[in-house]
């Protein structure tokens, strides 16, 4: 709610009176919890002069019996939109906890700002809660970010899983060294059953390795490092913020959706100008889908001409994205990066 005394008008055109918020409600509290989480000396440091990020801090695999959470942090669900998900989730002898806020609703989001940090963080603390899967994407995530409190995940980690908007909270985990999954989400859950039972392997500790048949937008050669990245909107939208993506001597992945090509290459003109491209020793590739071409050249090419100059492998057209088939990656993890004639393979330490 927001209160001004006097003549509000008046008071504002001559500059001698401003308004200020007042929280009346629960989200007071969480807002003054988990304010400025992130104005730490650790984050400042890191964006200040980002090195090599060495820490592997590995949540545990998970067993039968084991409790996940449902968590939503971005665009609103409904009950139906999660039941077949939660139902495999069950499937696979897992105990599934809700968040508090998983069904409520804001305009387009799960809920208020608050309602959504304060249902994330209460599943992070939970020691009992072994893997955090999210509901959805959409948008909403960056919003929470400086309010959540992650430290906690460093003594007791957890998988926290999902893709697209989520990239946010992946870069958050992995700058910190914390691994992660980017993978479906429950309400993609069972959409196709390749990208189900892959995301059952990565979460039981059963997924290698991730191998596509080599074609001709790929680039050969090998590359060891960490693989880290995400959505490639969001890894946009977060430089040059607390949470700039580390990718100093890692394995970059992308991906994006309903974007017009020639926004693609803006944004990695961005990466490239900003000197993110120097730093990676190998670039992974995934969908690209719904996009707009217009006049503009193909993702292919586009992506062709940014990283050609970099002499790096490049794996292109890895099914991992906002197509039905959606594999999991470990994000955070020490990977190797094989390009050669025939395969294009990344093999998880």
């Amino acid at each position: 709610m927001l209160k001004c005394k006097g003549t509000v008008l008046l008071a504002l055109a001559m500059g001698l009176l401003g308004c200020t918020k007042e929280y009346t409600t629960k989200e007071y509290n969480t807002y003054n919890t988990y304010n400025n989480t992130y104005d730490s000396e650790y984050y400042s440091t890191v964006l200040a002069s980002q090195t090599e990020i060495t820490t592997d801090i590995r949540p545990p695999y998970l067993q039968k019996g084991d409790t996940v959470a449902v968590c939503a942090a971005s665009n609103y669900v409904t009950s139906s939109d999660l039941a077949s998900g939660i139902a495999q989730l069950k499937s696979w002898g897992l105990a599934v906890k809700l968040a508090d806020n998983l069904y409520a609703t804001d305009g387009r989001y799960a809920g208020t700002v608050a309602q959504r940090v304060e249902g994330l963080q209460k599943m992070i603390d939970d020691p009992n809660v072994k893997a955090i899967i999210m509901a959805r994407g959409g948008y909403g995530c960056a919003q929470i970010m400086n309010y959540l409190d992650l430290k906690g995940l460093a003594s007791n980690p957890k998988w926290i899983v999902g893709y697209s908007d989520v990239t946010a909270l992946h870069i958050a985990l992995n700058n910190r060294g914390i691994e992660s999954i980017h993978g479906p989400m429950v309400k993609t859950l069972t959409q196709d059953a390749n990208s189900a039972d892959a995301l059952k392997n990565a979460l039981f500790g059963n997924l290698d390795s991730t191998s596509i048949t080599t074609n001709s937008h790929c680039v050969k050669g090998t590359a060891e490092g960490r693989l880290v990245g995400g959505n490639l909107s969001l890894i946009y939208s977060m430089g040059g913020t607390l949470f700039d993506l580390n990718v100093k001597g890692g394995i970059l992945f992308f991906e994006d959706t309903g974007e017009a090509n020639y926004a693609i290459d803006r944004m990695l003109m961005n990466l490239k100008l900003s000197g993110k491209l120097d730093a990676v020793k190998g670039i992974v590739v995934g969908e690209f889908t719904n996009m707009t071409a217009s006049g503009d050249s193909s993702i292919e090419s586009i992506v062709r001409d940014r990283v050609a100059d970099l002499k790096i492998p490049v794996m292109y057209g890895v099914q991992v994205g906002h197509d039905t088939e959606n594999l999991s990656l470990y994000l955070g993890r020490k990977v190797k990066l094989t390009v050669d004639d025939s395969k294009s393979t990344l093999t998880y330490e």
